[in-house]
């Protein structure tokens, strides 16, 4: 009797972790089909900063818009864009506010997100200007001068040139520039700065205060983020 016992109670045993085994399996695969049907970008982290803010409105075009505002007009169009595709967007700001009054502080503050965020990529966007020439036209990539991003730079810039700077400006020759540039550097993933357009040229203001100028960008950048790292 004591071993036909002990008999059923190792089979009873057996069964129950199979059971369990069978359940717990179930689950994982029901979640990760799930989390992939819905999202399958969401392990990936994006970090878009609006350059300036606060006190700080970077330059100011002839209309008097400043350099802030569009930044972060511009940063929440790309939210969107990103997290249609899946993406999680860490922003280092979501109002008119800086981070600190004083400028070395806000830096750091972004820095701050930038780490905890731990991002595949960080896209820091601003506008140009150039009054030596009024001219200038067009929408820039800049990268680390250690050369982290430069190959994701090229492919962006490439990517702006042939849907962004020759449709709506006539040009398509720029190249990604590498500078020694502080919101570069707060990671070791590619991290650019793009310059969306000249504020300082009468017709790239006029694109950068358009809607369908601003989502056009803004669509071209997601889409070379996915397609470069979003797979």
């Amino acid at each position: 009797m004591i071993k036909v016992i002990k008999g059923k109670k190792v089979v009873a045993v057996i069964a129950v972790i199979a059971i369990i085994i069978t359940i717990c399996v179930a689950g994982m695969c029901y979640a990760y089909s799930t989390a992939w049907a819905i999202s399958p970008n969401a392990q990936y982290t994006v970090v878009v900063d609006a350059g300036h803010g606060g006190i700080d409105g970077g330059v100011v075009g002839s209309s008097g818009v400043k350099e802030s505002d569009i930044n972060l007009k511009m940063a929440k169009i790309l939210r969107q864009k990103l997290q249609s595709r899946g993406f999680s967007v860490v922003m280092t700001r979501e109002d008119e506010n800086s981070l600190s009054n004083i400028k070395r502080l806000d830096m750091q503050a972004r820095k701050d997100k930038i780490i905890k965020a731990n991002p595949i990529v960080v896209i820091s966007l601003h506008v140009n200007r150039f009054i030596a020439d009024k001219s200038r036209r067009g929408a820039q990539v800049f990268y680390d001068d250690t050369g982290v991003g430069k190959e994701f730079a090229d492919i962006m810039q490439q990517a702006i040139n042939q849907n962004i700077n020759s449709k709506y400006c006539g040009r398509s020759n720029y190249e990604a520039i590498d500078g020694d540039l502080f919101i570069t550097k707060c990671v070791k993933v590619p991290s650019l700065i793009i310059e969306c357009g000249f504020i300082s040229n009468p017709e790239d203001e006029k694109l950068l205060l358009s809607k369908e100028y601003c989502n056009d960008l803004c669509e071209n950048i997601a889409s070379v983020i996915e397609t470069s790292v979003g797979a």
